[in-house]
């Protein structure tokens, strides 16, 4: 098969436009077939742009998503720095006061989030990409760099635990969850967040998953 002829190639002029069709074809792409499986190689095929050009705009892959389809400034590395820099007893309370942080964000994060969510719902391709992202970029490294060799079991495991009380508060707004202060949840979540990325499972950290 002959593949369809393209526009010529580098920078086009208006990098604001630029810029948007960049992020038009990653949500495209993170919508229909999810983060892990988007490279920013797909990425530039589909905005037709070189490649270098989207690293003219954004970072990594996670900078483009989350100012994407999160449209926050979320830097994943930094968040995963942030929560390893305190005492290694008070890692799970951490990850649990970072993604109350973001969600909470003043920029609209709770709308985008809890929108996400709904369409969750109906539309499971729309979950995909939230749930890859945060289990890949944020919880899965924190594990991966406490050592522990099934950091991708960890880390989705981590994703579900908030994501379960993002849709219990948000969307089936149960009252005492509801009206419970984010220093109860981080207390509470807290301890099994510490069990999911920190605490040894003995044979089961030897085992990469």
């Amino acid at each position: 098969m002959t593949d369809t002829p393209r526009k010529p190639r580098g920078r086009r002029p208006g990098g604001a436009d630029t810029r948007a069709t960049i992020r038009r074809a990653a949500l495209t792409l993170f919508s229909t077939i999810g983060y892990d499986k988007v490279s920013l190689r797909a990425i530039a095929r589909e905005a037709d742009v070189d490649p270098a050009l989207i690293h003219h705009y954004f970072s990594s892959k996670s900078d483009l998503f989350a100012q994407t389809v999160l449209d926050l400034p979320l830097d994943a590395d930094r968040v995963v720095s942030e929560v390893l820099a305190g005492p290694r007893d008070d890692i799970g309370r951490a990850a649990v006061a970072a993604f109350l942080s973001v969600y909470d964000n003043p920029e609209g994060g709770r709308e985008r989030f809890t929108a996400m969510l709904r369409s969750a719902v109906a539309q499971d391709v729309v979950q995909r990409p939230l749930s890859e992202f945060m289990s890949k970029e944020v919880f899965g490294p924190i594990a991966e760099r406490l050592g522990h060799g099934n950091h991708r079991l960890r880390g989705q495991l981590a994703v579900s635990l908030l994501l379960g009380m993002a849709l219990s508060r948000y969307i089936l707004r149960l009252p005492a969850l509801e009206s419970a202060p984010n220093s109860q949840l981080i207390d509470g979540l807290g301890q099994a967040m510490q069990n999911i990325l920190v605490e040894d499972w003995s044979s089961s950290d030897s085992v990469a998953r």
